[in-house]
């Protein structure tokens, strides 16, 4: 109560004061000119000087554009801000703050000259805005602009502590250089706080302008290195700020900050606890991986003691999502002495790559593009993992067969090494481990084989972001099942599971047409490969048009009949002509002929086949055509619908997909009418309550997207059938009544 009271009083005496002076000698307060230069000039030639000032800056940055119709309008021209509220007062403080340090980049310029003597003269910002100018400002404190500010700066009694010794520069009309501001920053923290927050707030206003980033990583690094000795509590206080500048997401700014960070790692061995944050925070968002990453490894280059055994998970795991970052850490190797970072790497990756799958495919890149003189360390710790996870029964992993892909020697070596030592536990069970992982080096598999382009192993490269990796991969994929590379055993089951995710997933025109072209039926189980070639169709992940012919040639070339239910399902949606279904239906019947299932002696794929349909005509007469030979089939077997050809028609009916259910009722229509012309009046009947159920639920659903329409089905239905169906349904109804 009593400091907030002095601080009016002080305020008072001050205003009052400078009032006093300037009626005593007619004199204003000035950035542009001297005092009694100012008092000669009105407010609206301010006001104008101000105007003009901004203009320029608007064709500087649109930014600030808004402050035309706020600090710069008429509407405020002649506010007195001493007879505003509080709250009034409150938002033109942060109006004032926003345009300050939306100012500072420009501010040695002379259109900020003009602005900034607006608001010096309506808003008195060198009295009541005090410490918003300095911290914008700040940077500047070196030049003559920033003396001609601190001169007309009026400080409150509560920031003399922080700011007193500026006064003494203002009396001395002397420049504040560096030595000075440092030596203040040494005695009291609080200003290094104070210039630390402003850089900060410019940035989080947008605000990336070079001499901004120097500044602070100039003015930290100084700080750190002239602390005679940095304590817990200077740790602290230093930390927080470094963090801070590593969440920026300026490349500018965040390399200020690693700057700052190494000045700190080369003073201070940090706890275990501050140095996964520090470097966690380093890896989290970096703007240049390798700026990122020459930063680690200078900071673990000075902090090998922090970690007792390895690094931490969570840091490794950020690591990881970096997909550049192995090339990157393997070119630094080759110009640089980066041993303290890359073998704790390493040595941790191998630990984790066991049992955690994200980190087993770090290392997996890394082993790919690492030097050859870092394998025998990773070497020495696969084995030793390797072996410590079979004495505990737990499975090897994929990342031991890609190091010995790529270092066979040096894992012969290791394992020699580990063969002679005295300090692996049970020997027995020991050697017979060695004696395993001997063995699995000998063979060459499709799933850890490097692609020399991608200088990755195939699994990494085919399920890579980047869709011209997965294109090579892909490439070599095929290169294997065909047997031109004849260095590598095709595992099956790697192979099946790498072309099911690419055809489940991929959104790339290419990829998906190079997997197409394999002879998927013999490389996949059946009951995978349907669905995952149906969902190249339906999920409209890339254009079917170019595709749809290998696809459907890819569901008929599955010689297993058991699985003609699920084949023939897959196929049904598209045995009609249908706007944006055409060439999935061409397809269709291009290939049904050679088929498996097209062979057979019976059956309605099989009378499709034979039927000698014309795929040439006009949608409704070719649908009418396939209708037919399919109604024929279905009224034949009416009696069987649990059967494995016609069952596939009953379950249409209900189906999700519009188009399937539409296809099973112009085909039930054609029934229909065939067992009503044979006057099978009870079956007649039945088809017509199953097919008009699902017609009319057709009918009415509000569906304008849909790729088929009522049209359809009315144009694909003889007029004949028709009549046939409302008779049956019409018998239906009655038979209901009369119940």
């Amino acid at each position: 109560m009593a400091s907030s009271l002095a601080s009016q009083l002080y305020k008072m005496r001050t205003l009052d004061r400078a009032m006093g002076n300037e009626r005593t000698h007619n004199v204003k307060a000035s950035f542009l000119f001297d005092g009694r230069q100012a008092a000669d000039l009105d407010t609206q030639t301010i006001f104008d000087i101000g105007r003009d000032g901004l203009y320029e800056l608007r064709q500087i940055n649109q930014r600030f554009d808004v402050y035309a119709e706020t600090l710069f309008s008429e509407s405020i021209k002649d506010m007195d801000r001493v007879l505003q509220t509080k709250e009034e007062n409150a938002k033109l403080d942060e109006s004032i703050r926003s345009f300050l340090f939306q100012l500072a980049p420009h501010f040695l310029t002379k259109p900020a000259g003009k602005t900034i003597e607006w608001l010096v003269r309506r808003f008195r910002i060198h009295e009541f805005n005090a410490r918003d100018v300095l911290a914008a400002i700040m940077p500047y404190h070196e030049t003559k602009a920033f003396l001609t500010m601190l001169t007309i700066i009026t400080f409150e009694t509560a920031d003399m502590d922080l700011f007193g010794f500026l006064v003494a520069q203002r009396k001395s009309r002397r420049l504040l250089d560096r030595q000075t501001l440092m030596a203040q920053c040494l005695r009291d923290r609080s200003l290094m706080a104070f210039v630390c927050q402003a850089v900060f707030r410019a940035c989080r206003q947008g605000l990336d302008y070079p001499g901004l980033h120097s500044f602070y990583a100039m003015v930290m690094s100084q700080y750190i290195g002239q602390l005679s000795t940095i304590d817990n509590s200077a740790i602290q206080f230093i930390v927080p700020f470094v963090l801070d500048g590593l969440k920026l997401s300026s490349k500018d700014a965040q390399a200020a900050a690693y700057m700052v960070l190494g000045s700190l790692a080369t003073r201070v061995t940090l706890t275990e606890e501050a140095l996964d944050k520090v470097l966690c925070a380093v890896a989290q968002r970096p703007a240049d991986v390798r700026t990122m990453a020459m930063c680690l490894v200078q900071v673990l280059q000075t902090q090998a003691d922090a970690f007792n055994s390895r690094l931490p998970v969570r840091f490794l795991g950020i690591l990881a999502s970096h997909s550049k970052l192995p090339r990157i850490l393997c070119q630094l190797a080759e110009s640089f002495n980066v041993e303290m970072f890359m073998r704790p790497l390493l040595s941790s990756l191998a630990h984790y790559a066991f049992t955690n799958a994200e980190l087993s495919q770090f290392l997996a890149a890394l082993v790919a593009v690492l030097p050859v003189s870092y394998a025998p360390t990773l070497c020495e710790r696969i084995v030793a993992e390797y072996v410590a996870h079979g004495l505990e029964n737990k499975g090897p992993a994929e990342i031991v067969d890609i190091v010995q892909l790529c270092y066979g020697q040096q894992m012969e070596d290791a394992i020699g090494v580990a063969a002679g030592s005295s300090e692996m536990g049970d020997r027995e069970a020991v050697h017979k481990l060695l004696y395993e992982l001997k063995a699995r080096g000998s063979g060459n598999k499709s799933g850890v084989v490097l692609i020399k382009e991608t200088a990755t192993t195939l699994y990494l490269s085919i399920n890579h972001a980047d869709a011209g990796i997965r294109l090579v991969a892909a490439k070599a994929l095929k290169a294997i099942v065909t047997g031109e590379r004849a260095d590598v055993e095709l595992v099956r089951e790697e192979t099946s599971s790498l072309i099911v995710d690419r055809l489940a997933q991929d959104d790339s025109e290419s990829v998906l047409e190079v997997i197409l072209s394999l002879p998927l039926a013999t490389l996949v189980n059946a009951q995978e490969l349907v669905p995952a070639l149906v969902s190249v169709i339906k999920d409209e992940r890339v254009p079917i048009g170019k595709l749809c012919s290998k696809v459907v040639r890819n569901l008929l070339a599955i010689d297993d009949l058991q699985m003609y239910g699920q084949v023939a399902s897959a196929l049904f949606p598209y045995l009609l002509k249908c706007s944006g279904t055409e060439a999935v239906t061409k397809a269709v019947y291009k290939h049904l002929p050679s088929s498996a299932f097209g062979k057979q002696k019976s059956g309605w794929l099989a009378s499709l086949a034979s039927a000698g349909l014309d795929n040439g005509l006009a949608a409704g007469k070719f649908n009418k055509s396939v209708a037919r030979v399919l109604a024929t089939e279905l009224a034949a077997k009416w009696d069987s619908l649990a059967d494995a050809q016609t069952g596939v028609w009953a379950a249409q009916l209900d189906s999700s997909n519009r188009l399937a259910r539409i296809t099973a009722i112009v085909v039930g229509a054609h029934a229909e009418a065939l067992l009503a012309k044979a006057k099978d009046v009870s079956r007649s009947v039945a088809a017509a309550s199953l097919v008009v159920g699902s017609a009319l639920s057709v009918l009415l659903e509000a569906d304008s997207g849909a790729v088929v329409s009522e049209d359809v089905l009315l144009a694909s239905v003889d007029g004949s059938a028709w009549t046939s169906l409302l008779a049956s349904l019409a018998g239906v109804q009655r038979d209901a009544l009369t119940k």
